[in-house]
């Protein structure tokens, strides 16, 4: 296991309690050790709400995965969740994106058959290019706001002859390079305050790649 690893190698005052994993603590601002369950809060869900898909119920695993989530996305990070079916994936990052409220979150379903042209008509809807004097850049309409464009089944895009997800091959120069070249006139687009989350089933699953 991790932990006892770590307890064996390291010489940092580590949490006293040997029956209680090291990922169940945080390093609080001061530097002290604080379990994660101290930090779960108590809520109480109204009998009407509680069927309702975004209610979520406040355990040690989602306060943990949403602070993770929330210094990730603070920060402006590119990121991948993968997980099987069912896990939470979607549910635990839209639960950390309400506490940012600087972004507007798009979610994209990707199949099969998604091409580039999802993600420019996305970008049409939701943004504006703008001629500065250091070239063309694309931005939220929204001043101050950052798009978080969030891809679901991320890994599901067919390959092209050539061996290629031409969408995730267009994700990534973006994120690798900040930006594109627009077709219509060879221009190099460079992209502000545009963020890539990606959601995906394990990749031993059927259909995908």
């Amino acid at each position: 296991e991790l932990g006892e690893y770590i307890r064996r190698i390291t010489t940092v005052p580590l949490p006293s309690a040997p029956n209680i994993p090291i990922i169940d603590y945080e390093v609080s601002i001061t530097g002290e050790w604080v379990p994660w369950q101290s930090k779960v809060p108590q809520i109480e869900v109204e009998t009407h709400k509680v069927a309702a898909p975004d209610v979520v119920v406040p355990t040690l695993d989602t306060v943990r995965h949403e602070a993770l989530l929330y210094t990730w996305l603070a920060e402006h990070k590119p990121l991948v969740l993968c997980g099987p079916p069912g896990s939470g994936k979607t549910m635990t990052l839209f639960s950390a994106l309400r506490a940012l409220p600087d972004m507007e979150v798009v979610g994209l379903n990707f199949s099969s058959a998604t091409t580039p042209e999802l993600l420019l008509k996305t970008f049409d809807h939701y943004c504006e290019y703008r001629r500065t004097p250091n070239g063309v850049v694309l931005a939220p309409v929204q001043l101050g706001k950052w798009l978080v464009l969030f891809c679901d089944e991320i890994n599901l895009p067919d390959m092209d002859k050539y061996g290629t997800q031409r969408v995730i091959s267009f994700i990534r120069q973006m994120v690798e390079h900040g930006g594109f070249y627009r077709t219509s006139d060879q221009t190099w687009v460079k992209l502000e305050r545009i963020q890539f989350v990606g959601a995906c089933n394990p990749p031993t699953d059927p259909g995908r790649k």
